[in-house]
């Protein structure tokens, strides 16, 4: 952290700041630096959780009932941990850890700060999801695993990023370690009840092993639900967000 934070002194140094009474976006060339520094402070963990995302596709596309479960799961716990890895660190830690202070002694506003944070948090999970998901409907369609399984592999994964976007809000929002932690524990066990319901759908269930995905009226509107309700969010906490007059 403190080479960190050096090079972003370094860097305030050489560029005059923009007037913080321009707009969220007038201090760009800060926000960029916090969302490298946030990049710095994750790449290392990205890269270790990505390797252990390679080798659950790997045993995923063994192609085995079981195996393809058991990946399922640590795929799903994976996703989990990454989103709370960063949500935790990035921001709560950054009150706790005395970080936040350093940054209010930058040249940036707490728009600015704000902004920075839901964009960098939002980034650094985006990708590692993108990838994760997209690994996992490359072994289905590429092996003999029932395409049937592909809605629910979507809508499993799109309700994960819904939980990381709510604790992720709460994170921003709030600074408060046990706030964010109870929302995550909450996202998780819906998570589980989700995953029951769905399953029990005969709309759904009856299609799980079909060679073709099968994407009904009932997928695709709960798909459109959750996509919805994550725009839903990222707005509500981006807007509220921007009426910050301070740090805390």
């Amino acid at each position: 952290m403190p080479n960190t934070q050096n090079n972003i002194q370094n860097n305030t140094l050489t560029s005059a700041p923009a007037n913080p009474r321009n707009g969220a976006f007038s201090n760009t060339q800060m926000i960029k630096l916090l969302i490298i520094k946030d990049w710095q402070l994750m790449k290392k963990s990205l890269a270790a959780y990505m390797a252990g995302g390679v080798l659950v596709i790997g045993m995923m596309g063994m192609a085995t009932p079981l195996m393809f479960n058991i990946g399922a799961v640590l795929m799903i716990t994976l996703m989990i941990v990454i989103g709370a890895r960063s949500s935790v660190e990035l921001v709560v830690n950054e009150k706790k850890d005395q970080t936040l202070a350093f940054m209010m002694s930058l040249p940036i506003t707490a728009q600015d700060y704000a902004l920075a944070k839901l964009c960098s948090n939002l980034a650094l999970y985006l990708v590692p999801w993108l990838l994760l998901v997209g690994g996992m409907l490359l072994v289905i369609v590429s092996t003999p695993i029932y395409h049937g399984v592909i809605p629910i592999v979507v809508l499993v994964s799109v309700f994960i990023l819904l939980s990381y976007c709510s604790y992720l809000a709460t994170a921003l929002l709030t600074y408060s370690e046990g706030y964010t932690v109870t929302v995550m524990i909450i996202t998780n066990l819906l998570l589980n009840g989700f995953i029951l319901w769905i399953l029990r759908m005969p709309e759904i269930n009856q299609t799980l092993e079909a060679p073709t995905a099968s994407w009904n009226s009932t997928s695709i509107s709960m798909l459109l639900a959750g996509i919805a309700m994550i725009i839903g969010i990222l707005v509500l906490t981006a807007s509220l967000q921007k009426r910050k007059t301070s740090f805390l």
